[in-house]
């Protein structure tokens, strides 16, 4: 079977990327929550002798705040929900953020992880990246492994930010934060005529919006979402069952009905297909 390691520190990755290397194992990167299923970065299923799990559930201590740049570090093994505690508690905010909670931040800077808004640098997260630590491989004299730091002018940050684990181990991540805010949500469930007109204005309008689209119903869900000032009252929570923690029970038996439903889908099914539009900068 394959090795498991779980680097504690940032020398602790290295040292593992350095084994690796030195041994000519595969590396594949994994997280407390799951793991991305591309094969670009996949041990060979064959050779598992000769393939190493690096997992970042032991490596996320670490969150370091700078409240007079306004910039958080963070170890890649950091859940986001964490993070987003952490640094409210310093009265500041991350900008834009991915709806689910369950991912680290090595792990949703890798896949493009985001949220919707096409204000300022946008809704995905890793465009409010403005540093990055990345382990790549090394030669004998320095060591089989070694950390890369790049900062915002580097013209490498954008291939590493969204690199599906291909380009090396991130090991910290650095974002660029703003005063703290709360959000104003109202969902609008109406009819879909003129959605590929309203959408733009949708956009234009509302600086966290998007549309949920159930064409079969021919309904579209508009999300009225925009910031708004600390000092506005209210503390209410999103508790959309679809974002929290379920039983392992509940998941495999909705894996298993959508399973079936798939093959020989209801009517009644059919008509709670569901398409998410999320609003982007042109890049």
């Amino acid at each position: 079977s394959s090795k498991l390691v779980y680097p504690t520190t940032e020398e602790e990755l290295r040292l593992a990327v350095a084994n690796a290397n030195q041994n000519h194992l595969k590396i594949k990167v994994v997280t407390k929550f799951s793991h991305t299923i591309p094969k670009l970065a996949c041990p060979s299923s064959e050779q598992a002798s000769k393939t190493v799990l690096i997992s970042t559930e032991h490596y996320g201590s670490s969150i370091e705040i700078d409240k007079v740049k306004m910039e958080v570090t963070a170890d890649a093994g950091v859940g986001l929900r964490d993070l987003i505690n952490k640094v409210e508690e310093a009265s500041l905010s991350l900008v834009a953020s991915p709806y689910w909670e369950g991912v680290t931040v090595g792990g949703l800077i890798s896949t493009g992880a985001h949220g919707s808004s096409w204000w300022g640098n946008g809704g995905a997260l890793h465009d409010h990246v403005v540093g990055l630590s990345l382990v790549v491989p090394g030669s004998a004299l320095e060591g089989f492994a070694k950390v890369y730091r790049l900062e915002s002018n580097d013209p490498l940050l954008k291939a590493a930010k969204v690199s599906l684990g291909v380009l090396g181990v991130i090991s910290k991540v650095k974002f660029k934060l703003e005063g703290a805010f709360k959000r104003s949500i109202t969902l609008n469930f109406t009819k879909d005529e003129g959605i590929e007109d309203e959408y733009m204005e949708h956009g234009k309008k509302y600086e966290f919006g998007d549309i949920g689209w159930y064409p079969s119903a021919y309904t579209a869900v508009y999300r009225y979402d925009q910031r708004l000032p600390l000092t506005t009252s209210g503390d209410a929570v999103n508790d959309f069952l679809g974002f929290q923690s379920q039983s392992v029970l509940v998941s495999s038996a909705t894996r298993a009905i959508g399973i079936v439903f798939l093959i020989s889908p209801p009517k009644c099914f059919r008509q709670l297909l569901y398409i998410p539009i999320y609003i982007f900068q042109h890049v």
